[in-house]
């Protein structure tokens, strides 16, 4: 009963006489989608691959939509200038529990090109809205089944990548001090305090 009167008055709307001239076409709307779409979709599913390497430090993961940042520059050295170190940690927050840490005030913002001094020409493939992954888009690139290979990466693609705590963006939701990690170690999912340093990997599409 609900569906059908909903639908009544979104036709009535629609075919109301004064909304005529405004009212959008079916080619409109649809363009309106296929925009939406291809913005939350980054890397939409046409190559036969699922992960592709963009040649740019950045892989496409074609059955999500995501883009990933690449890391490189493994040597057990951190290099806090260089945001795509894999030896790299960084802090969720400096005081509290807001998301003012070096993941956000450092490392995001050298990637987006924001950081005091860089130049637009940095951000990280030339996009300028990377962010952290929720955790359940952290899990989407663990190995499978769990804990079978160590670093748990899905992919060689990925590599390098720690055998250690990455950050999601998820806050705990009885405990905001805290937000939850993926331990690439196992692939297991954990829960941080958010002064902790641990690793990072950015993101971009989806949401």
């Amino acid at each position: 009963m609900k569906s059908k009167l909903l639908s009544t008055c979104l036709f009535l709307f629609l075919t109301a006489p004064s909304l005529q001239a405004a009212r959008p076409s079916i080619a409109g709307l649809q363009q309106q989608v296929d925009a939406l779409v291809a913005a939350l979709l980054v890397c939409p599913s046409t190559s036969p691959q699922r992960f592709v390497d963009n040649g740019d430090g950045t892989i496409c993961d074609h059955q999500t939509g995501l883009m990933w940042e690449q890391k490189d520059a493994e040597d057990g050295v951190e290099d806090l200038n260089n945001p795509r170190d894999v030896d790299n940690r960084y802090t969720w927050t400096s005081s509290g529990t807001s998301a003012n840490g070096t993941a956000f005030t450092d490392f995001l913002d050298r990637l987006n090109g924001v950081d005091a001094g860089a130049a637009s020409s940095e951000q990280l493939g030339g996009y300028s809205d990377w962010r952290l992954p929720t955790s359940a888009e952290l899990q989407t690139i663990r190995c499978e089944p769990l804990g079978s290979i160590s670093p748990c990466i899905i992919d060689p693609i990925f590599a390098p990548n720690a055998a250690a705590f990455y950050w999601s963006s998820t806050s705990g939701a009885s405990f905001p001090g805290g937000a939850w990690v993926v331990n690439f170690f196992n692939g297991f999912v954990d829960f941080n305090g958010k002064s902790s340093g641990d690793r990072v990997r950015a993101v971009r599409g989806g949401r």
